[in-house]
């Protein structure tokens, strides 16, 4: 398991605990523990870690104060992800983010992929990267999303500002 990966997810939910109340701060505990395995979700097939080219979506859906996200096209699946295989949760998924149909730059969102079962999550697609020249017991895979649905909370950046859920400002 990734020590970088374990930490990335454990800063997330201590910087959405600290910013934006205590939505995941009951995930702490489990983190510290081993309990809940998360892993970052940064590069694309199409893109590695070009943020400015990746095409995951994060879309905000009014009507019942959710996230949608969404891999458009097979490019923009998450690959190479290290822990997302076999042992990971949760995900770190760095989306292109739409308010209202007004794109907002790229942002991060905390997303369960598996359950406490490990089952998959629905709408979630995980694949093994398969054997490898070097390294065969690192836990990489592939990851698609078809229109998964989170909490508004669920969005990771430090201060976003929510005036009702017309306008949008993330700082």
């Amino acid at each position: 398991l990734s020590p970088v990966c374990l930490g990335s997810l454990r800063r997330a939910a201590s910087i959405n605990a600290e910013y934006m109340g205590s939505q995941h701060h009951h995930l702490l505990d489990r983190i510290d523990s081993l309990d809940d395995i998360g892993c970052f979700g940064l590069t694309e097939l199409g893109y590695g870690n070009n943020a400015i080219k990746m095409e995951t979506t994060a879309t905000y859906d009014q009507d019942d104060d959710t996230w949608i996200i969404h891999t458009p096209t097979p490019l923009a699946q998450k690959y190479w992800i290290t822990n997302s295989a076999v042992h990971a949760k949760w995900i770190i998924v760095f989306a292109q983010t739409y308010v209202h149909g007004k794109h907002e730059g790229l942002h991060t969102f905390l997303v369960r992929m598996r359950d406490d079962k490990m089952q998959i999550q629905p709408g979630v697609r995980i694949e093994d990267m398969g054997m490898k020249m070097g390294c065969n017991g690192v836990d990489n895979g592939k990851i698609w999303f078809n229109k998964v649905k989170i909490p508004r909370t669920a969005m990771l950046t430090s201060w976003p500002i929510w005036m009702s859920t017309v306008y949008f400002i993330a700082l």
